[in-house]
């Protein structure tokens, strides 16, 4: 790789000298000896072989090269001193970019609640998001593919932080002419022989493990049906009486405003309440990004939801 022909030192003299119209004013204001800035500009003449100023017992008159060649220096350094400003705040956590994996049964817009006052304060920092499984999101985690995770707190590893975000109530979605759809309000043994359908968006493995855990005190083996296609679609299923599915109780103005009344909403209660998904925003405390260090320390500083 060849030398640069000029370098940083040799830029700001060029500018000193340019500002202050002599090398002896240059040297004063660089705090630095005459002879250095004399050495420095006949190096960089040498370099360019091209006279940058001309020099009279008067100071130093920029040739027509060398009027030129000052703008450039002035773009320069002016370059190097936002990369520089740019590093630090960098640094510091207040520039740069932060990812966060979101599990696919959360809604959009759940989580910019509780980023808009960081967003705020901090301008400069770009929030990525991609979604996936909660399984996957870990393990891109745990690899360091993103800073942070939104996932269903269950199963984490102890070396990785989490905060509680919210808790999500879960509900049946049944066809409008199921004999339970009259109810007010069902029990778990009430499905204990029901076909439960999953799509890849909504908390499968959460939910598998839920209906697992409630049918489990009985001799009946759940039947679970996994489908790779999303919730609306497995809502659809359910309309043609394919079975029931388990959605998270946020989804419901969506899944109305989608399908209407032709889907029967079923609260599930048995002698503990209400079933409910509780979400968590996780993290790595070896994240070495500044911004997403930023960004840890904002979230234990803050109580996201009640």
């Amino acid at each position: 790789m060849r030398r640069p022909p000029f370098d940083l030192w040799q830029l700001l003299c060029v500018r000193a000298i340019a500002e202050q119209g002599s090398i002896h004013g240059a040297a004063r204001f660089l705090n630095t000896r005459q002879s250095a800035v004399s050495r420095s500009l006949h190096n960089l003449e040498e370099r360019l072989n091209v006279r940058l100023f001309t020099r009279s017992p008067a100071g130093a008159t920029p040739t027509a090269f060398g009027e030129e060649f000052i703008r450039w220096t002035q773009t320069i350094l002016d370059n190097v001193a936002g990369m520089n400003a740019r590093a630090r705040r960098t640094g510091k956590g207040e520039n740069g970019q932060i990812s966060i994996g979101i599990q696919t049964c959360v809604l959009p817009g759940k989580l910019s609640a509780f980023t808009a006052e960081f967003r705020a304060t901090h301008p400069d920092i770009v929030f990525r998001y991609s979604e996936g499984t909660g399984k996957r999101l870990l393990r891109r985690l745990q690899r360091g593919q993103i800073d942070f995770a939104v996932v269903t707190r269950r199963n984490l590893a102890p070396a990785l932080r989490v905060t509680p975000l919210w808790s999500d109530r879960i509900v049946a979605a049944l066809s409008t002419d199921h004999p339970l759809a009259t109810r007010r309000e069902i029990s778990w043994q009430d499905l204990r022989h029901e076909t439960f359908l999953i799509g890849r968006d909504n908390a499968g493995h959460d939910f598998k493990e839920l209906i697992r855990r409630k049918l489990g005190e009985t001799d009946i083996h759940p039947r679970i049906r996994h489908h790779d296609i999303g919730s609306n679609r497995v809502v659809a299923l359910v309309q043609n009486k394919e079975g029931i599915a388990l959605l998270p109780a946020s989804w419901l103005p969506l899944i109305r405003d989608q399908h209407g009344h032709d889907i029967a909403i079923m609260e599930i209660r048995d002698a503990g309440g209400s079933s409910h998904l509780e979400f968590g925003i996780v993290w790595r405390p070896d994240n070495e990004n500044p911004c997403a260090q930023s960004f840890a320390r904002y979230i234990e500083a803050h109580q996201p939801w009640p």
